[in-house]
């Protein structure tokens, strides 16, 4: 006799919705603990190639120096006006812009971008010029050239602003729509105005040199000229591409025009006016958490801290003021 078995299945219960709760709950938790952590793990990685950044550009200026026996200046015949310019150079020079990033191309591995550009021609438009200023005529050329150029190398790729320049007036700002800006700029440690700086950039008629930093105007330091040691002398300096000023705009300069920093208001990050939190245009500052990165002149690169003291900062610039730190 066959007997037959039936085996009754039981049904199984679906999640409640307090379980459910529980599950989303853990899940967000993780997710809350998981992309702090990843979004360090990118930063610690812009870090390190804004790093990199510096000491590739260090090797330029090594390099630069070994071929030519001088630095590269900071700026050539820089200008706020055509036809008014400040000393050294007489009234009615040609105002150039033309910047020691620029000459740095061919030790970038950019010898292309660098033949492209006429030198004897100005780079940019001049502060408050119009489009029928003779130097905007002469400067067409080498514009359309860089135009929307972007190099990395000059880039930090923390800075948000790493875009080309939006302000196009030309006559209450630089000229400055699809330019970039670049993230690492020459510094000086004091600043008044186009005149008095001048005397801190190398023209040799000033008796302060104790004051100079290693690139001017026209003109630049050898490193026999720093006294105080390459491995104490900052060079070169970060400062954020979005700027806070009432005279320039939030976008003021690229790097075929803005060469300088200064000390002008304090340290690195220095806010133009709070709770304004952007930098003013000329102040050295980051992206990055706590500081900026500085090249010094052997080549390598420290982070310097924004609660660094101002004078120490200022005898990190100064080449031959004979203020060494013993740490910093």
């Amino acid at each position: 006799m066959l007997r037959f078995f039936f085996i009754r299945e039981t049904a199984r219960p679906g999640f409640t919705l307090i379980e459910l709760l529980v599950v989303i709950a853990i899940i967000a938790v993780l997710i809350a603990l998981f992309l702090p952590a990843v979004q360090q793990a990118r930063e610690a990685a812009r870090r390190s190639q804004c790093k990199n950044n510096l000491k590739q550009i260090g090797l330029a200026l090594h390099n630069y120096h070994g071929t030519h026996s001088v630095l590269p200046p900071a700026a050539i015949n820089p200008g706020c006006q055509y036809g008014n310019v400040s000393p050294p150079f007489p009234p009615n020079m040609q105002v150039k812009n033309i910047t020691g990033h620029l000459f740095m191309l061919p030790f970038l591995d950019q010898g292309v971008l660098y033949n492209k550009l006429d030198f004897s021609s100005p780079m940019g438009l001049s502060a408050h010029a119009n489009v029928t200023d003779p130097s905007a005529t002469a400067a067409a050329s080498n514009m359309a050239v860089l135009k929307k150029t972007r190099l990395g190398i000059f880039a930090c790729p923390s800075d948000p602003f790493d875009r080309p320049g939006t302000n196009s007036s030309t006559s209450n700002y630089y000229y400055t729509i699809d330019y970039y800006r670049t993230s690492y700029s020459f510094i000086n440690s004091d600043w008044k105005d186009n005149s008095e700086s001048r005397a801190l950039f190398w023209n040799s008629a000033d008796n302060l040199h104790h004051l100079r930093s290693p690139f001017g105007t026209n003109g630049a330091a050898r490193f026999r000229d720093v006294s105080d040691g390459l491995s104490n002398t900052v060079f070169l300096c970060e400062s954020p591409m979005e700027k806070s000023s009432t005279d320039y705009g939030p976008y003021w300069g690229t790097w075929t025009n803005t060469y300088t920093l200064t000390l002008l208001f304090g340290t690195i990050n220095t806010p133009n006016a709070p709770p304004n939190p952007r930098v003013y245009a000329c102040v050295p500052g980051s992206h990055h958490t706590g500081g900026c990165h500085a090249l010094l002149g052997d080549g390598s690169v420290r982070f310097l801290s924004q609660t660094m003291n101002f004078s120490s900062f200022k005898n990190l610039v100064r080449i031959a003021d004979g203020n060494v730190l013993d740490a910093f």
